[in-house]
């Protein structure tokens, strides 16, 4: 109810968007399965 709140809930949505709901337009896969390099993980 209050932008503290949207805040607050960004970082698991967002998390959950891209790592868990599958994506019609990649085949059922997430979008972070199209990520060669994630962040921490550059080689």
């Amino acid at each position: 109810t209050s932008n503290d709140e949207r805040t607050a809930a960004l970082a698991d949505f967002l998390h959950t968007y891209n790592h868990h709901r599958c994506h019609t337009a990649l085949g059922g896969q997430p979008p972070i399965s199209r990520v060669n390099n994630p962040a921490g993980q550059y080689s």
